[in-house]
């Protein structure tokens, strides 16, 4: 699944099992995922070389399970292809409605406990990586629990592809556990606000490509089609004082992306690639701009493509009233719905 131990995996394994039985779920927290079909006799491999399926079914018929269902042979061989730091997800365990999380820490072996007379299939697990969910305690965990119902995630035995749902499931892993249910209503938003984000990051890799005249336009089109007045453009005191646009809000804007609803906002627009040295210098354009070409009541903003900026620039905007707009938040306004943006986007981009 992966060349390395730190490298992101491309998919996971649903892995199911006996639903709601304890003792399975005590195993998991001790490092052992158990699955069935497992009876002495019945390992998967012999010295470390895999059996053959004919030889296993009749392993199978001599433990007097009789004839095993023409693909159990396959589905479990599975086990077989799972490494160590792939990602195992376990519908229904503990409980119906949660599944578990946790991360392999050694191949496939087979061992049937003391007292036990199955379940000898084992993959060892990391026990500290191991999280259960509740199917509907955040968007993340409702998203994979959309993929048991699935006839692909049916078998005993499955691998589930998509970035979405290897990113989800890593983000779990990062998680504490958590058993409790949200509404429909809370899901289906942080739902739609990954979406808003993953279209804000798709957006800003395009505009790496773009160069400064481009941006400058799309900047002003954005102000135009979200109802502003565009009053003036590439207005410079030819002194080092530079309003790039100079916009008026309409009276009804929702006030997330405009702060204190100014009447006039003068506008230094960068497109940068990454955090640009000397960023600084916009905020002191726009500060000389307003004062020389006779603007001191407008609301003075930076807005940059980069993902954000300098401590100097920071500092600078906040000693001069400068609102600085950078990152996912410029482009969550370039498409349109600024006030969709969150402000923790910006330190989570993974």
């Amino acid at each position: 699944m992966v060349d390395e131990v730190n490298a992101r995996p491309e998919w996971f394994t649903v892995f199911r099992t006996d639903s709601e039985d304890e003792r399975l779920y005590k195993e998991l927290r001790d490092g052992r995922l158990r699955q069935g079909w497992g009876k002495s006799g019945l390992a998967l491999e012999r010295d470390g070389e895999r059996i053959d399926k004919a030889e296993w079914e009749e392993a199978h018929r001599s433990v007097g399970w009789g004839d095993p269902s023409p693909r159990r042979f396959s589905i479990l061989s599975r086990m077989l292809d799972i490494r160590k730091n792939d990602i195992v997800v376990m519908p229904k365990m503990p409980n119906w409605d949660q599944f578990s999380i946790a991360r392999v820490n050694e191949r496939y072996r087979f061992e049937v406990a003391a007292g036990w007379d199955d379940f000898g299939h084992i993959l060892p697990v990391d026990s500290a990586s191991v999280r259960t969910f509740n199917y509907w305690a955040n968007d993340k965990a409702f998203l994979i629990s959309g993929l048991f119902s699935r006839a692909s995630h049916r078998p005993a035995v499955s691998f589930a592809y998509g970035d979405e749902h290897v990113d989800a499931a890593l983000k779990l892993l990062e998680m504490e556990s958590d058993l409790q249910a949200r509404s429909l209503a809370e899901l289906s938003q942080a739902r739609m606000n990954a979406a808003y984000r993953e279209a804000a990051m798709k957006l800003e890799k395009e505009v790496e490509s773009w160069n400064g005249p481009l941006f400058e336009k799309a900047v002003r089109q954005a102000f135009r089609d979200q109802g502003y007045k565009v009053k003036e453009h590439a207005h410079y005191d030819r002194k080092g004082g530079d309003i790039d646009i100079l916009v008026s809000p309409p009276v009804d804007r929702f006030r997330l992306f405009i702060r204190d609803m100014p009447n006039e906002i003068a506008v230094q627009v960068k497109w940068k690639q990454g955090i640009g040295k000397n960023d600084e210098d916009a905020v002191t354009q726009i500060v000389d701009g307003v004062k020389s070409l006779g603007y001191d009541n407008a609301a003075k903003y930076v807005i940059s493509s980069a993902s954000g900026f300098t401590e100097d620039a920071t500092t600078k905007a906040e000693d001069n009233d400068v609102v600085l707009i950078c990152g996912l938040e410029t482009m969550c306004f370039l498409l349109g719905f600024p006030e969709r943006f969150r402000e923790d986007w910006q330190q989570d981009q993974s």
